[in-house]
């Protein structure tokens, strides 16, 4: 096949640190690669793909130096024109972007398909409303029931997923604190990870990015809490990451919204970390309650139940991954989405043709 991956301007391909859509759009790029499609990917120009790469941008906008906030839009539907322009080199478009990709994909000559990485919002539901017969691809079905699965053309849930030759289980490291790893906000529940060590009496260490929109939660709820058992260590690489998964001895995954998936998940079971969550949205389709984590109501509950996670074993919290969210098995299912939507178009087609004969 001939397919296109369009992936956000805002990070590079894979990402540096953070950047849960384009990691995932660099595992599906490569893996397709790998098994012999013709891909090409519309990303940042310092990407590192074995497709054929398509920039509009030098560098991700995230940190361009010369790129303002209010500018990025602008980049994007450059990133849109470049694949209007080039829809003859494809069999298929597949749009990573979000909503902002949504009025152009009708225009294609070729199919196309959505991944919604991203919550449905409220300033963004027009849009997909007006869109609401373009085929989309949900990352759960949590995020279908959550998202208006009544309204949207929903065709299919593929779970995202991770490179297990990246993440290995250290049996020689000794498992000695909490871990709460991703973006420091509300949703996220820093704030209510750092209590729950407290009232554990274990040591947190909390790795991730402040976004400007979060700083004042940071300043306000979460600094002040910081102390020698307390640490917050910064935004980290992948290596270092990697590492602090394999010590610790649980991940803290207190959300307080309804998360669509969650990498950090199948990143801590993939170093064999079991994880204390709350039950919110994807939570219970990613981990197995009492097998690879705990999964509470509250925090008194997770706080009464956390003595459990020292009966898990590493390796089964390891297999849940290869399993379920595997790349092998992420790129096979969105194999599967292009072929039915390409025999399906060829179906109408065909039914058109003769139609009309």
């Amino acid at each position: 096949m001939k397919i296109a991956q369009l992936a956000p301007n805002v990070e590079r391909v894979p990402p540096d640190n953070y950047g849960g859509t384009e990691l995932i759009v660099h595992l599906l790029t490569e893996g397709l690669v790998e098994r012999g499609h013709e891909v090409t990917l519309f990303a940042s120009g310092d990407s590192a793909t074995g497709a054929r790469l398509v920039s509009v941008i030098d560098k991700p906008l995230r940190n361009h130096p010369q790129v303002l906030l209010r500018q990025w839009p602008a980049f994007d539907i450059q990133s849109l024109l470049k694949v209007r322009e080039m829809q003859s080199q494809f069999d298929i478009v597949h749009n990573h972007m979000g909503y902002q990709a949504l009025p152009y994909l009708p225009q294609l000559r070729c199919a196309n398909v959505s991944t919604n990485h991203n919550l449905v919002k409220d300033y963004s539901l027009p849009l997909y409303r007006a869109f609401k017969q373009l085929p989309y691809v949900a990352i759960s079905n949590a995020y279908r029931r959550l998202n208006h699965e009544e309204e949207l053309n929903y065709v299919a849930t593929v779970y995202n997923s991770l490179d297990l030759e990246q993440f290995a289980i250290n049996k020689t490291s000794a498992r000695s604190y909490l871990l709460f790893i991703g973006r420091l906000c509300e949703d996220k529940g820093t704030a209510e990870a750092i209590e729950i060590a407290q009232a554990l009496n274990l040591p947190l260490k909390i790795a991730g990015k402040v976004d400007d929109a979060d700083r004042t939660y940071f300043e306000e709820r979460v600094k002040p809490r910081l102390n020698e058992q307390i640490q917050y260590i910064g935004e980290v690489n992948h290596a270092s990451k990697v590492d602090l998964y394999q010590k610790a001895i649980a991940v803290l995954y207190p959300i307080a919204f309804e998360e669509p998936f969650g990498l950090v998940m199948i990143e801590a079971m993939a170093c064999g970390t079991p994880l204390a969550a709350y039950n919110r949205g994807a939570v219970e389709e990613v981990l197995l309650d009492g097998e690879n984590g705990i999964i509470a109501g509250s925090r008194d509950e997770l706080i009464a139940r956390f003595p459990e996670l020292s009966k898990i074993k590493p390796e089964v919290c390891r297999e849940r991954v290869r399993q379920f969210f595997s790349k092998e098995q992420m790129v096979s299912n969105y194999e599967s989405v292009y072929q039915s939507l390409l025999n399906s178009r060829r179906s109408k087609a065909h039914d058109k043709h003769f139609a009309s004969t």
